[in-house]
């Protein structure tokens, strides 16, 4: 990869190709996998603007509605575009980055490292999910900033100071964790002594009151809403049950598993090997402290949070990690030459796992591929139905009479899940809305035209599926006066069956 004969035309060479087989193997991932839960579920939201949404904040699904609205498409592989290509440019914000403070050895060792983690590979560099712009903003204002680490730029113009504000705003206008990096910055200012003048300065106030600016629709909309988005990632974090350690152990470790699968082994470890390394070296650069202070906050307090909860996720401490391939990149391109071939084979293996199951993932969730030779249906465990599109239940309906052109049919599912997924499929022949105690924004969309047949649909599990209904039936005994079973509605794989959906029709008292 990276040899002896360091030259920029080399390394221009080497950043290319790092770029461009990752952008591949994106746009590879785009086109065979169909959209997953939270895809579907924020291209079903999308499509009804609002100032803010209960789940996250609007960026991300302003970008979905404007890509459809542009395109006149809502085809999986054409609303990740914009996604992909924001990835790209994290990737060569990332490269300069790291480059300005540790040369440009560093800088195509932290890309390449960086292109090769799944997270950032697949999720924030393709899905259809708040990440990728988080990560691009962050980047953007981390960059904004760095006249900041040298004592003869140390003074930013308010315009400069106005764009880290935008920056960060649009950041937190993506994802709410975004605000543990602005803390991790107000701790660089606060752990230098020449910096903490700053603070005495109007520039970092401008920047606040900017990024408050633009973060207001979703402060305007929780403050019309009961504060219920707040209040709902606040839950996800601390659980209200009692402190049960065996759950609290169980839950740290799979946080810890997910962050090693999503970062792959080598990267997780060589980081978090690093943070120790610096905390006990003696000399740290302005830089190195600069990148540990952004990388350290969300890492710590997510991981911490994962001990006091009983269901976190992994993905949450991946804006810290982000900053910590600058590091990486470091401590790379300073190895003796010994060094470099063990680093070499080390990132060769890692990328050619990453490549197999990309390549093979991708085929085996688009067709079936790896399990169609135990037969039909599949085993339990191969379960893809979440990354599947449920397009044939669209076409079900239609060739039943059950979905038209004209007005939405009012489509009811049981949990937001499924109707995330059909509400995905159907597109806008259904006005589809979620019974049950947990319906996300679905329960803030407005209730549908009256209409006096509706469908209920949802998955049917692998066992005991009759009881699932009668249950079903008895629960929407009292809001319909007939209600009417159809046959289930077969989703295929690789044009073989592989789930089915339930399909009731309710007649209006």
């Amino acid at each position: 990869m990276i040899d002896r004969a360091v030259t920029p035309a080399r390394i221009a060479i080497v950043v290319f190709i790092i770029i461009f087989a990752a952008t591949l193997a994106r746009f590879y991932g785009a086109a065979l996998l169909g959209l997953g839960v939270d895809e579907s579920y924020m291209v079903a939201i999308a499509r009804h603007p609002s100032l803010s949404y209960f789940d996250h904040p609007p960026l991300t699904f302003w970008i979905i509605h404007a890509t459809s609205w542009l395109t006149g498409s809502e085809a999986g592989f054409v609303l990740r575009f914009p996604f992909i290509a924001m990835s790209v440019l994290s990737t060569l914000l990332l490269y300069q980055l790291t480059s300005r403070f540790y040369g440009a050895k560093a800088g195509a060792w932290a890309i390449a490292w960086f292109s090769i983690s799944p997270f950032f590979l697949l999720s924030a560099g393709s899905w259809v999910v708040p990440d990728g712009p988080m990560m691009l903003f962050l980047l953007i204002a981390a960059s904004l900033l760095t006249p900041l680490l040298n004592p003869n730029t140390r003074h930013i113009s308010d315009a400069r100071w106005i764009a880290v504000g935008l920056a960060f705003g649009l950041a937190l206008l993506s994802k709410y964790m975004a605000v543990l990096t602005g803390v991790g910055a107000l701790l660089f200012l606060l752990s230098d002594r020449e910096l903490r003048p700053l603070l005495r300065t109007r520039g970092p106030y401008i920047a606040s009151a900017v990024a408050l600016l633009v973060f207001s629709p979703v402060i305007w909309w929780n403050a019309m809403n009961g504060w219920q988005s707040f209040g709902f990632q606040l839950s996800r974090s601390v659980t209200s049950a009692g402190f049960d350690l065996p759950v609290h152990l169980l839950n740290s470790g799979r946080m810890l598993l997910g962050q090693l699968a999503y970062l792959q082994p080598v990267t997780l470890i060589m980081c978090l090997w690093l943070v120790v390394r610096f905390f006990r070296a003696g000399e740290k650069t302005a830089a190195d402290r600069y990148f540990l202070c952004l990388a350290l906050i969300p890492i710590i307090v997510f991981n911490a949070v994962a001990l006091l909860s009983r269901n976190t996720l992994p993905h949450w401490p991946m804006a810290g990690y982000l900053f910590l391939f600058p590091l990486l990149g470091s401590w790379f391109a300073k190895l003796k030459p010994s060094g470099v071939v063990i680093a070499k084979r080390a990132f060769t293996a890692s990328a050619t796992l990453i490549l197999i199951v990309v390549v093979l993932g991708g085929l085996h969730f688009k067709t079936g591929l790896l399990t169609r030779p135990l037969g039909s249906p599949p085993p339990r465990w191969d379960e893809t139905i979440r990354a599947t599109d449920w397009f044939d239940a669209k076409d079900t309906l239609i060739s039943r009479g059950l979905l038209q052109d004209g007005e939405p049919t009012p489509v009811y599912t049981l949990n937001w899940i499924d109707g995330a997924k059909i509400s995905y499929a159907l597109g806008d022949q259904a006005d589809v809305r979620v019974l049950g105690s947990d319906p996300r924004h679905f329960g803030f969309l407005p209730k549908p035209a009256q209409n006096s047949n509706v469908l209920v649909a949802g998955l049917l599990p692998y066992d005991d599926w009759e009881t699932r209904l009668n249950r079903v039936r008895a629960s929407l005994t009292g809001s319909f006066c007939e209600i009417t079973q159809h046959e289930p509605i077969t989703i295929n794989r690789g044009g073989m069956p592989y789930r089915a959906l339930f399909l009731l029709s309710g007649s209006s008292c």
